[in-house]
């Protein structure tokens, strides 16, 4: 599972560092929100959430601004790592419950903060080489 199989785009237009720039800030388009929105299970309320709009405006966008682009580029490299680990239904589990490494915290509840992406993607990488916390 890929970020380019996520979005369903070339990987030419996600593989290189400047040609992932030249995309976002032609915004990714309202096809590649839906299929990313259709692979998380994740209702608009929260994408809105994470990308910073009201769900109105994430239900009318038709090209996503860059700093949106950007983010969901963030939210769908997760869950293709998420999704390579835990399988589709499995990574949507372990992102609704608190995690004791987290605080405690629920994963989902860190996704509207790139650092908290992050934290996110250390812990998977920390379950993948067998790393107790």
């Amino acid at each position: 599972m890929s970020v380019e199989d996520i979005f369903r785009l070339d990987l030419a237009d996600l593989d290189e560092p400047l040609s992932r720039l030249d995309t976002f800030r032609n915004g990714l388009d309202k096809n590649a929100f839906e299929s990313f929105k259709a692979l998380s299970g994740l209702d608009y309320e929260t994408l809105a959430d994470a990308l910073g709009v009201s769900a109105k405006t994430l239900q009318r966008k038709e090209v996503f601004d860059t700093g949106q682009s950007e983010k969901l580029y963030q939210l769908a490299d997760l869950y293709a790592i998420g999704i390579t680990y835990f399988g589709r239904d499995g990574f949507r589990r372990w992102m609704e419950r608190p995690l004791f490494s987290l605080g405690n915290r629920v994963p989902l509840d860190l996704i509207d903060v790139s650092t908290g992406i992050d934290l996110l993607k250390a812990e998977i990488m920390r379950l993948q080489h067998g790393i107790a916390i």
